[in-house]
């Protein structure tokens, strides 16, 4: 239970106000994370909005979120996540496959895998999925909004 907790409470009362602006009818849940980090989790129907493409209003409400925290904890880092309808998970799932299909082909052909621009969330998934395959390493490159992974195969001997 995060009752008493005035990061918990900043950050319902956020992701309430963003969900109202869109025209919105859900539940907000908060809880804690890791590591004294906060959760807050969007459920109801019809929260595809919430989402947007590829999560991008997510991840914006995310941000907003966290700066919020941040600011009411005197500039203190908190980890902040914010998911609607588990979207987080399905897209992790997603990446996780997509990692492994370019760890596979960087492998098959010995040549590195460029693949799309993501966020710093998605990149890490990513970077996680693939840190303990064998063969394989990991690197981000370019500048934001554009940077993406390259998937490396590394020769053994």
């Amino acid at each position: 239970m995060t009752d008493g907790d005035p990061g918990a409470d900043v950050l319902r009362e956020v992701v309430e106000a963003a969900i109202e602006g869109l025209g919105l009818t859900a539940d907000v849940i908060v809880e804690y994370g890791e590591e004294d980090g906060l959760v807050a989790r969007i459920e109801g129907d019809d929260i595809d909005a919430v989402i947007g493409r590829d999560g991008e209003v997510l991840d914006a409400l995310q941000l907003l979120a966290a700066q919020a925290v941040r600011r009411l904890a005197g500039g203190q880092r908190r980890g902040v996540l914010v998911d609607a309808g588990g979207y987080r998970s399905q897209r992790a799932d997603l990446l996780a496959r997509l990692a492994q299909k370019a760890a596979d082909e960087a492998v098959e052909y010995g040549e590195e895998i460029e693949l799309d621009p993501m966020s710093a969330l998605d990149r890490r998934t990513v970077h996680m999925a693939l840190q303990d395959r064998p063969g394989i390493d990991t690197r981000s490159e370019g500048e934001e909004p554009r940077r993406h992974i390259v998937v490396v195969p590394v020769m053994t001997d």
